[in-house]
């Protein structure tokens, strides 16, 4: 096939998967493997083969009209000269970009929010171990594994890496919402006995995850159980450059999605400018959000991709797709990853706008020099940083529904999924008298949907879903249930 070939990074989640991708001449795109990828060991995960589906160029708009790069740039300028603005980037884009995307900030005189309000909650000494975990080939060495994810659907490539620890003797406790399958031990028990019932020592490794709708209570939980025990713990992120976002950003205001959100509908936000994060696909209701959209007076996108906020906005500065980018990532374990792109669309888009609201002009090599200063030597060496806080006061946790996101990759991009089904155990089956081949009505305040639905083994009353649903309104979410 002629055309360009990429090596580039899976955006699907913070994993840091390495492959390639091949464009040819009519643009069409198809993924293949990176054998010498580090994170991956040359494999993909459901995510990663369909890649080439996932991607859609952005176009320039100004005020629902095509327009070029320079007049989108110039466009947003003037909106955004003496404006108060919020300034949204959750690490979907290179570490170079979003350090472009900080100094037009500083223009600004205001932050990048990475949407993660799980941040603001924890001491700063904390933040190091929450953002970059233990090493990969670290799980594999491990006596014992503390799942509070589910790999399978969450984080594929991790279930190689624990596999690969029960074939040399590891244990694995899964405490979560459903059996799993590599599990030695299935554990559904009250967390204040996780200390005391998970057999948790210092050769011991935890892993749950963080994302923009996290419940802070949670994070803290696992963390104190890191503390108490000795463990060390590996919190995975949805997002490519979740963990060099939150890096690069750090002290700078941890703003979480739901707080923007909040605050667009209570009028306090009136411009949001957007890098490669698109609010409709990172809210649990994707209508809702749209909708909050609406109030703003202002909607500056700059993205590589054609995601659904590039409909509503009132500037779209369009940049390269991400494999074509220069520059580089962090993955969940602080590894540095670079692509093998050389654009600079979105940087010298970045540069311009900086410009002409004051700031300073930005190149490339530049930005990548401060980012190998900034925190590769002075995150990353050593890798793990052990934890020094205190245990932590928890405080409230929120209020469960029964109804439960299990977030993925499918979930923040809005990509159709396989997964076309929610999760219920037996007993939910005959209470309700469900049939073989029918489906379930779910209700809630936003509505019903009818889903396929398919057992496991899991606790009472629960409905699992790895799909957006219009009836979800949070993380968790309360539904009545019937037979159809």
């Amino acid at each position: 096939m002629i055309g360009n070939v990429y090596q580039t990074v899976c955006p699907g989640c913070n994993m840091g998967c390495g492959l390639y991708i091949r464009e040819d001449e009519e643009g069409a795109l198809a993924v293949d493997f990176m054998k010498s990828s580090p994170a991956n060991l040359g494999k993909l995960c459901r995510f990663g083969m369909k890649l080439a589906h996932h991607y859609s160029k952005a176009t320039s708009m100004v005020d629902g009209k095509e327009a070029s790069v320079e007049d989108a740039v110039k466009a947003a300028s003037d909106k955004l000269k003496g404006a108060d603005v919020t300034m949204l980037g959750v690490g979907n884009t290179t570490n170079e970009e979003s350090l472009a995307f900080s100094k037009v900030a500083d223009a600004l005189g205001t932050v990048v929010n990475t949407g993660m309000g799980v941040y603001s909650e924890l001491p700063t000494e904390c933040h190091p171990t929450v953002g970059v975990g233990i090493t990969l080939d670290e799980i594999e060495s491990a006596n014992r594994i503390a799942l509070f994810v589910d790999p399978y659907i969450q984080y594929p490539l991790l279930v190689r890496r624990i596999l690969a620890a029960k074939k040399i003797g590891a244990s694995v406790v899964s405490v979560g919402w459903k059996d799993l399958h590599l599990a030695d031990e299935n554990r559904y028990i009250d967390p204040d006995l996780y200390e005391s019932e998970l057999g948790l020592d210092s050769e011991s490794v935890i892993i749950a995850d963080v994302h923009p709708n996290t419940d802070p209570g949670w994070v803290k939980r696992m963390l104190n159980l890191a503390l108490k025990t000795q463990a060390k713990i590996l919190f995975m992120k949805p997002f490519v450059n979740a963990t060099g976002v939150d890096l690069l950003c750090k002290g700078t205001g941890q703003k979480g999605i739901s707080e923007i959100m909040d605050g667009i509908n209570e009028g306090s936000i009136k411009t949001l400018v957007t890098l490669n994060s698109d609010p409709i696909e990172l809210m649990p209701d994707s209508d809702a959000a749209a909708a909050t959209l609406t109030k703003l007076d202002n909607l500056i996108v700059i993205s590589s991709r054609d995601g659904p906020v590039n409909k509503m906005a009132d500037i779209v500065i369009a940049t390269e797709p991400l494999y074509a980018k220069a520059g580089s990532f962090m993955n969940v374990e602080g590894l540095l990853l670079n692509n093998s792109g050389e654009s600079t669309t979105g940087i010298d888009s970045m540069s311009t706008l900086s410009q002409n609201l004051g700031g300073e002009a930005m190149d490339y090599q530049n930005l990548h020099n401060n980012v190998l200063e900034s925190i590769v030597q002075k995150y990353t060496k050593p890798k793990y940083k052990e934890l020094t806080c205190e245990v932590l006061d928890i405080g409230p946790v929120e209020e469960k529904g029964n109804l439960i996101y299990l977030y993925n990759p499918f979930m923040w991009f809005d990509q159709s999924d396989d997964n076309d089904f929610v999760m219920v155990n037996m007993n939910m089956v005959n209470k309700l008298g469900l049939s073989k081949g029918g489906m379930i009505a779910l209700t809630s305040d936003a509505g019903t949907v009818n889903m396929r639905y398919r057992v496991e083994d899991m606790p009472d009353g629960l409905i699992l879903t790895a799909k957006k649903l219009p009836v979800a309104t949070e993380w968790t979410t309360i539904v009545s249930t019937e037979a159809v």
